[in-house]
């Protein structure tokens, strides 16, 4: 049985290569180098994070956005390798963590009509479909379901 160690950390742009290369292999249309930059550079309310294992490898990664309450996950992927190891849970807890504690109450994403792993995921942790984004993604055109989770204070840490 194998049991997977790793840890979670603030992403860095010498980060950017290792998440460009699960990035391609898990979406028909891709981030570019260019815009995890501008994630990691630009937007003061934009927040990445990676899974590293015990190497520094990276397994995979999540952005959110918070603007004021709200909290926006734009992007999760896990390399395909790692899947279905906890990896992507752990990346959404910690996401919620870091989120409500900052200030979020509420979570909202996409998620491709046809991804049901990812939906399936989502709806784990609560997350409810909420509406759908007709012909929202290309390459193949599809809708994109808009899913919310309402109330995240259950993930809020004390400081101590």
């Amino acid at each position: 049985m194998e049991f997977y160690s790793f840890k979670i950390e603030y992403m860095k742009e010498g980060d950017i290569k290792d998440a460009l290369r699960i990035e391609q292999a898990s979406f028909s249309m891709p981030w570019s180098r260019e815009m995890f930059l501008c994630e990691l550079t630009d937007h003061p309310f934009s927040y990445l994070y990676v899974a590293k294992d015990r190497n520094n490898k990276i397994l995979g990664y999540i952005c959110y956005w918070l603007v004021f309450d709200e909290m926006n996950i734009l992007n999760l992927a896990v390399d395909e390798g790692h899947r279905k190891k906890g990896i992507g849970s752990d990346l959404i807890k910690f996401a919620l963590m870091d989120g409500v504690n900052r200030g979020a109450g509420t979570v909202i994403l996409e998620v491709r009509s046809s991804n049901k792993a990812a939906i399936r995921l989502y709806e784990k942790f609560g997350f409810k479909e909420v509406a759908v984004r007709k012909g929202y993604y290309d390459n193949p055109r599809e809708d994109a379901l808009l899913m919310a989770l309402d109330d995240i204070s259950a993930y809020r840490q004390d400081e101590r």
